[in-house]
């Protein structure tokens, strides 16, 4: 495994160029999420003034089958984008490669990710956020496992990951760690910076990826 800096550096050649581009991607994760958390936040405005309850829970649903349904699998697939380039696969813009991956592996990411969600939520019920966080890295490898692996149901890819993470947990939360500077610098920018920050991020993850493949993968 590469040292953070060396992450770092890969992530940058691997978005060299392509910075504006990915970019694009995560401004609309972040605006298909926001969008319907402004009507659930009107919702919620609304019930203060003696709107029927109804309205308000149908609209804060909505939001939830919105992340699920759309942001989450869009995310997913830009996990993925971010792979391809980094492995010089890429034969589209990325915008256009991650509507692709979206519309290829829709529900094997939704799956994946409610799954995640579940085992994620219930275990921290229990140890106050603690396990949740340390099964939340354990299942950080599915999005990359369901891209290079069709066959694998979202249980069987959740399996993998988990194996596969079994000693590199910390690995990877250090080297998300290692983004603390620009996530600060993000924030001072009033969250603009969150567009060039996530693919930054994601490009050095797909990195991570890679490496932690060669390591514990064995391809039969």
């Amino acid at each position: 495994m590469k040292s953070n800096s060396n992450y770092r550096a890969a992530a940058r050649a691997t978005l060299s160029g392509h910075w504006n581009e990915t970019a694009l991607m995560t401004l609309v994760i972040l605006l298909v999420s926001l969008l319907f958390s402004g009507i659930s936040m009107m919702a919620a405005f609304t019930d203060m003034i003696s709107v029927p309850t109804m309205f308000v829970t149908m609209s804060d649903t909505a939001n939830t089958l919105v992340v699920l349904l759309l942001a989450a699998p869009l995310e997913y697939a830009m996990y993925n984008v971010l792979l391809a380039m980094r492995r010089n696969e890429l034969e589209d813009t990325p915008f256009m490669t991650m509507c692709r991956f979206f519309s290829r592996d829709w529900g094997r990411y939704v799956v994946a990710y409610v799954l995640v969600l579940i085992i994620v939520v219930l275990i921290s019920i229990p140890t106050l956020g603690i396990g949740g966080i340390i099964f939340g890295y354990a299942y950080k490898m599915v999005p990359y496992l369901l891209h290079d692996y069709p066959e694998l149901t979202a249980k069987e890819a959740l399996k993998l990951s988990r194996e596969m993470m079994k000693g590199y947990k910390w690995d990877l939360f250090l080297l998300e760690f290692s983004f603390i500077g620009w996530i600060l610098l993000a924030i001072l920018t009033c969250g603009i910076g969150i567009l060039w920050l996530m693919p930054y991020m994601y490009a050095a993850e797909a990195e991570f990826y890679d490496d932690l493949k060669a390591e514990t993968v064995v391809e039969e």
